[in-house]
């Protein structure tokens, strides 16, 4: 059972830390696809649907941004945009047309938006082409959300969705440039070519490599793998702070039993910014802060031990060291309570967790309540319908004796500190 647990956890460890997008598609890259600089040529025909208007001519937007936003139905990320978007559309409509692309043809998406009531409480009406080829061919991507952004014909930044903000707005359309970071999809990390001169690009070159931010290079959580031309062990990671690269090798040399929660991360640092984007800023932050690394080495070892020699690597590059200890923090405790006899069959349909510990961390990953300290290690199913409060999950744990208590108590934190 410890043994699942792990595993479970380490797979929750992987979703949380990657900033993933929500969806993959087939795309590949061809001929027409277009990059920043290159001059867009307008579809001469486009199928649209909602909107204010029932014809859009891209031609007669020049004197306006462009935001093309690609998405799709079943992409979370973007449908949890689209209210921000449409706020922006409404405030900058004299600067800024926002245009929801997708491949999905015009029925999937009728019946999408007829049932999605979180569009419809928030207004959203921004305009869609739908059953799109001829975008997706200049503007090839494997994931979305994926933005770009046009202005006066011409191809100004390809990114994420989170820098279609009022202030790139702004920029782009007072100043005609801007410098966003790149998303590229296809991109592939390589600082060792870099790094090597093109008289020595033929061999194998052995050693470490840290650089910063790699632009137009997707994000990469920490890979060790063998390749087999030229038998090398190579190991890297790309644009990942340095928090999340220090708990990415710390998993790899032993997984935690719990998730890794921002409150169990301690920066003992002068300035915590650079080890986390603790504002929120997204690629921008990224940009100026994230790490990307490699290491070539000719000795297959066990992942746990080339994880320790990636630790060693980063702490001495940074100055810096990291590890596990015991701090008391606030925490929620489950722990056993008074029995509401027969109050079970009261429960209605909701989600069932095998048992206490598969509850605590999935109500970890809420993150509704502070970290979830398991003291009642019940071996029985629960099952839990939605709640607001503390006092409403209570009163469904009480079903099976337990009850959870805000606190303080010992729990394991990662440590990073910055060594004098």
């Amino acid at each position: 059972m410890n043994h699942l647990k792990q595993l479970f956890i380490s797979f929750i460890l992987l979703i949380l830390t990657i900033t993933a997008f929500a969806q993959v598609n087939n795309n590949i890259t061809s001929g027409e696809a277009l990059k920043i600089g290159d001059t867009f040529i307008s579809p001469s025909a486009i199928q649209l649907m909602r909107g204010p208007v029932k014809t859009l001519d891209l031609q007669k937007l020049t004197s306006k941004v462009v935001i093309l936003d690609f998405f799709d139905t079943y992409c979370g990320t973007c449908i949890q945009s689209m209210p921000k978007l449409q706020k922006l559309q409404d405030k900058l409509k004299d600067k800024v047309q926002i245009i929801s692309v997708t491949w999905q043809d015009k029925a999937t998406l009728d019946k999408f938006f007829a049932a999605n009531s979180y569009l419809k409480e928030n207004k959203v009406n921004l305009p869609v082409i739908f059953a799109d080829v001829y975008l997706q061919q200049r503007f090839p991507h494997q994931s979305v959300p994926h933005v770009v952004f046009l202005y006066k014909e011409q191809v100004k930044a390809i990114t994420s969705n989170k820098l279609i903000t009022e202030e790139s707005i702004i920029e782009l359309y007072e100043k005609g440039t801007i410098d966003l970071p790149l998303k590229d999809d296809f991109g592939k990390g390589d600082l060792m070519e870099k790094n090597t001169n093109n008289n020595d690009k033929g061999a194998v070159k052995f050693g470490v490599w840290i650089s910063g931010y790699q632009n137009g290079v997707p994000f990469e959580s920490l890979r060790i793998k063998k390749d087999s031309l030229t038998n090398t062990i190579n190991t890297s990671f790309y644009n990942a702070s340095i928090s999340n690269a220090i708990k990415f090798i710390w998993a790899k040399i032993s997984p935690a039993g719990y998730v890794p929660r921002p409150e169990r991360l301690v920066l003992k640092v002068k300035n915590p910014d650079h080890y986390q984007d603790i504002a929120g800023k997204g690629e921008r932050w990224s940009l100026e802060h994230a790490l990307s690394y490699e290491r070539k080495d000719k000795i297959l070892r066990a992942d746990s031990t080339q994880a320790r020699l990636v630790l060693n690597d980063l702490h001495s590059f940074l100055g810096i060291r990291s590890y596990r200890t015991m701090k008391k923090i606030p925490c929620l405790i489950l722990q056993p309570g008074p029995l509401q006899s027969g109050s079970k069959e009261t429960i209605a349909d909701g989600m069932v967790y095998e048992n206490s510990a598969v509850l605590a961390v999935m109500t970890d990953l809420g993150g509704k309540f502070p970290p979830i300290l398991d003291r009642v290690n019940s071996k029985e199913k629960i099952k839990i319908t939605p709640y607001e409060t503390l006092a409403e999950f209570n009163s469904q744990l009480a079903a099976y004796g337990i009850e959870a208590v805000l606190g303080e108590e010992e729990m394991e934190v990662l440590v990073i500190e910055e060594i004098e």
